[in-house]
């Protein structure tokens, strides 16, 4: 209740401020100090809103689509040559190539070796 008299108050002192600043500015013949930045600053808001309502009206169905589609595959190739920039790096060094070999069962898992249960089980029945 003493929430909306409050915001109800201060939205009529900002009418009441706007009326009397108008009313000095007829009479005065002086523009207030808003209006003349409004004035200069106008045609940035008129171009900002041109393009943008240009952009808007060229955007269907088909250009939507068709720009996600653009942002989608320019993500994906980013992190496809992420990953082939890291792969390279992992082959560069041995330890890392034989354990990459060895989690994709390219190598022959060792039955003494550190490898888990999992893999030397997968070995195993490759084997077979």
């Amino acid at each position: 209740m003493y929430f909306a008299t409050i915001i109800f108050s201060i939205a009529l002192l900002g009418i009441i401020a706007m009326i009397v600043s108008k009313h000095f500015e007829i009479k005065g013949g002086k523009k207030y100090f808003l209006l003349r930045l409004a004035d200069t600053t106008d045609y940035i808001f008129q171009t900002t809103y041109t393009k943008a309502r240009f952009v808007i009206s060229h955007i269907n169905k088909r250009n939507a689509i068709a720009f996600v589609q653009w942002i989608a595959f320019h993500i994906l190739s980013f992190f496809r040559t992420l990953y082939i920039h890291i792969r390279e790096a992992a082959h560069r060094h041995p330890h890392s190539k034989k354990v990459i070999d060895m989690v994709t069962g390219k190598i022959d898992v060792n039955q003494n070796g550190g490898a888990s249960f999992y893999l030397k089980q997968i070995a195993e029945e490759a084997k077979k």
